[in-house]
């Protein structure tokens, strides 16, 4: 009877220490006390991952949403695991369409709805863009939710947002208003190709409600870089 029990109890370890080690990566993410009694947080595997997209790239883009001219463009991003170690910082800067370009976002993992999420600005839109999303069992592959203001995914100009029937328009699609301007994809997927190439795609979906490839940005770390 004594070896049936021992046996039952050996048995049963790989499930506590499962649950102890899931355990210890859930405490990990919760806040501690300092001395002072203020919330304390650790970085988490999840962030650990931010850092494969650390270094100073060269990218190509090649741009074709419904309703606007198709666009090609060509820059630098440099991107750096800051504050903490809690957030990714890219900061671009190029051509597009033969004007300068610039824009900056941050991407970090939210531990309370266990997400990546992100927020990205620019000189092509008066709107600040957000988006949520996770990886897969790789983490090469990261798919988003890109989630634009309101007024970015009503389809309007920055001359239209200035326009004092703008307000009375926002929600509806190019198609209702009759104006084309800036619109906001749907989906966004990034893929780490090795650890010197890597993608960016944003899928939108037209007027019809028929998804397609809208914008594709390839990286490419610099030679310097290049170990």
């Amino acid at each position: 009877m004594k070896s049936w029990k021992l046996v039952a109890a050996l048995l049963c370890l790989p499930m506590v220490a499962g649950l102890m080690a899931q355990e210890e990566r859930e405490r990990k993410q919760q806040p501690g006390k300092d001395e002072k009694g203020m919330p304390t947080f650790t970085p988490s595997k999840e962030h650990q991952v931010l850092k494969k997209f650390d270094g100073d790239w060269e990218f190509k883009a090649k741009c074709n949403a419904p309703g606007m001219e198709p666009m090609e463009g060509t820059g630098t991003e440099t991107a750096r695991v800051t504050f903490g170690g809690f957030w990714l910082s890219c900061e671009e800067k190029g051509m597009m369409k033969n004007k300068d370009f610039s824009g900056q976002g941050f991407m970090g993992w939210d531990p309370q709805k266990k997400k990546y999420c992100g927020v990205w600005v620019d000189s092509m839109s008066p709107f600040l863009s957000r988006y949520e999303g996770e990886a897969d069992s790789s983490g090469k592959v990261f798919t988003f939710k890109f989630m634009g203001t309101e007024d970015h995914k009503s389809g309007k100009s920055a001359k239209d947002a200035e326009s004092k029937e703008y307000g009375k328009e926002l929600g509806k699609t190019g198609k209702e208003t009759g104006k084309e301007g800036m619109k906001c994809p749907d989906r966004m997927v990034q893929e780490i190709k090795d650890q010197d190439h890597r993608t960016l795609k944003f899928y939108g979906k037209d007027d019809s409600g028929k998804e397609s490839l809208w914008t594709e940005i390839t990286y490419t770390r610099k030679p310097a870089m290049i170990k």
